[in-house]
């Protein structure tokens, strides 16, 4: 462990983090040793070496440390993980704040989790955080498209469900109960709307065309974005035809033609990347500190066993579709097609507040600079969920910063090596989070 800043018990105030370079997020401006002064939660000002800071103000010392914006995840799934395992056995309302606190204590400050709320679950959590009546300051903000939708059983093939989700989504069985059901999605207040179109390689129902189209066209109605889940060329073309906002993946096969390309881009279409929930197979990151700082040694032995042995089914196969994967971040990146940041965690080997980690280095491994990775993860994802108050080190935003004991400009795995962690002005208690998360499995 490195030497934590000290928690502080709340924002309020003014607090000034001295000596640290500071990435801002925008994908490109680094000031070193740099002063940011924030007032009451918020920043007020991030200036150079030597700029004023206010009298009476509280301040940390983070020479020899960087600072850049807490990561934002638009894509995951939430409450079906228990140290290394999802299983729908596993979901509860304690489960899915174990893994908000856990965002937290690995810097991410805001996820949205899409389509697989049980019973409402997430539903009621992110109400009860937007009226501030969950007295829990260590959550990470929640968003949630509450439960998707996917194609009801028939020709002797099983749902659409995700494999650990199956009685969380509803079961479509035609385009005018798809439609119906967004209605209660809308009445609900989701933050999206999540369907799933393939078919898991033929193995189960598909979801129609028109079922699709009734999905979107209702959630346009309502003001809801509309992501879908796709792996093939085919299914985003059918998700585009749909009218789309969102592809939750981008197409594994094919290669991206220039029909989708062109497509995507007439109408600036997000695709996220979800790059390390198909790889890369090694498995040296589970010797990471920080790994064990919040799970068992059991538990860590069991996934790298697990991995080793490409175990993970049903989805998960080898790394040759993260190697594809790769290659088409490579072409659509190329193209200037709206690629966002995605760990899809939750599931497989995806470890919340781990898995945002992985996706950085993901981001590296395919092409892009550090810089232009943590722009993805931080700014970029912001914007998608329309927060204009997060994502950048900037005047007017909210302090949510992670601190970092090491550079991750040279080595984007440096976003590991976290001294602290910043939510809305207040040091967040890692210790005693740590402390919480080892009792579970003392």
């Amino acid at each position: 462990m490195s030497n934590q800043i000290q928690p502080t018990i709340s924002g309020a105030g003014t607090t000034v983090f001295t000596g640290a370079k500071v990435i801002v997020g925008d994908g490109s401006t680094v000031i070193d040793n740099a002063v940011v002064v924030v007032q009451d939660g918020v920043i007020s000002s991030v200036a150079p070496a030597g700029a004023a800071v206010p009298e009476g103000a509280r301040e940390i010392d983070c020479t020899g440390r960087t600072i850049m914006p807490a990561l934002v995840n638009p894509h995951g799934h939430i409450g079906y993980m228990r140290g290394t395992v999802c299983d729908p056995a596993h979901y509860s309302r304690e489960n899915v704040l174990d893994h908000l606190r856990r965002f937290v204590y690995h810097g991410v400050s805001t996820f949205q989790s899409l389509g697989t709320d049980l019973h409402g679950t997430e539903i009621a959590v992110r109400d009860e955080q937007r009226s501030g009546t969950l007295d829990d300051p260590d959550l990470a903000t929640l968003f949630t498209a509450g439960a998707g939708i996917v194609a009801a059983p028939s020709d002797g093939l099983p749902s659409g469900a995700p494999f650990f989700a199956v009685d969380a989504v509803r079961q479509a069985v035609d385009a005018e109960d798809a439609r119906a059901f967004v209605r209660t999605l809308a009445a609900q207040r989701v933050d999206a709307v999540k369907f799933w179109i393939d078919d898991r390689g033929g193995k189960s129902a598909k979801l129609s065309p028109e079922a699709s189209h009734a999905i979107v066209d209702e959630a346009h109605r309502h003001g809801l974005l509309a992501a879908a889940h796709i792996y093939s060329v085919e299914d985003a073309k059918v998700a585009l035809d749909a009218g789309a906002d969102i592809l939750a993946h981008m197409p594994r096969y094919p290669a991206p033609d220039r029909e989708l390309i062109d497509r995507l881009l007439e109408r600036d279409v997000a695709v996220f990347t979800s790059m390390t929930v198909q790889g890369p197979t090694h498995v040296d990151w589970l010797d990471d500190p920080l790994v064990g700082e919040t799970l068992s040694q059991v538990d860590i032995d069991d996934l790298r066993t697990r991995m080793e042995a490409r175990a993970l089914e049903p989805l998960f196969d080898t790394g040759e579709t993260y190697r594809r994967l790769r290659e088409n971040f490579g072409i659509l990146h190329e193209a200037g097609v709206r690629l966002v940041y995605s760990a899809d965690t939750g599931v497989f080997a995806q470890l919340p507040g781990l898995a945002e980690h992985r996706e950085l280095e993901a981001l590296v491994d395919a092409g892009l600079s550090p810089l232009a990775a943590i722009e993805f993860a931080t700014r970029r994802s912001s914007v998608l969920l329309g927060l204009s108050d997060r994502g950048v080190l900037e005047p007017g935003r909210r302090a949510d910063l992670l601190i970092l004991d090491a550079d991750p400009v040279g080595d984007i795995a440096n976003t590991r090596r976290i001294g602290g962690v910043v939510l809305a002005g207040r040091v967040v208690d890692r210790g005693g989070l740590r402390r919480r998360f080892q009792a579970a499995f003392a």
